[in-house]
């Protein structure tokens, strides 16, 4: 501190939160094909539609929020559809510092050098052993074990 204006606290780490199967969920529209078929006919906004929003995995982002602890949501979509995201957020309230549009492999090869990253939190059971100790896999149906986190 220096003369009472700046604090030399560190920055608490961020945690990266995966966008599919925790905050959104795939609705009863929603298939592979069906996405991939709006997708190419470069309807981005209907394809994200497809997913509806876990709203109690929104008020445990809110809860990390509150704490203090910044939020980064991350998207393993196609880019040109997480275009679109960033509206959808706001709309839907959803606390997040950034969104990060990335692929599972590029992230879990980074993410061990990356010490302002506490955990990333994903509900994609073949990611589990993917991102190693900074994993954390939280079914859709229990967000509230997001919480655990919290120091």
């Amino acid at each position: 501190m220096i003369g009472g204006d700046l604090d030399d606290a560190p920055l608490p780490a961020e945690v990266y939160v995966v966008w599919e199967e925790l905050i959104a969920i795939p609705g009863p529209r929603h298939t592979l094909k069906r996405f991939g078929r709006l997708w190419l006919r470069r309807r981005a906004a209907a394809a994200l539609d497809l997913y509806r929003t876990n709203d109690a995995a929104v008020r445990t982002l809110w809860d990390l929020w509150e704490d203090d602890q910044p939020v980064t949501v991350v998207t393993y979509l196609p880019p040109e559809v997480a275009a679109h995201l960033p509206a959808r957020l706001e709309r839907e309230g959803i606390p997040h510092v950034r969104l990060l549009v990335d692929q599972p492999l590029h992230i879990a090869r980074t993410i061990a050098f990356l010490p302002g990253v506490a955990r990333i939190v994903h509900s994609i059971p073949d990611h589990n052993l993917l991102y190693g100790p900074k994993g954390f896999l939280v079914p859709p149906d229990a967000p509230e074990l997001i919480r655990e986190i919290l120091p």
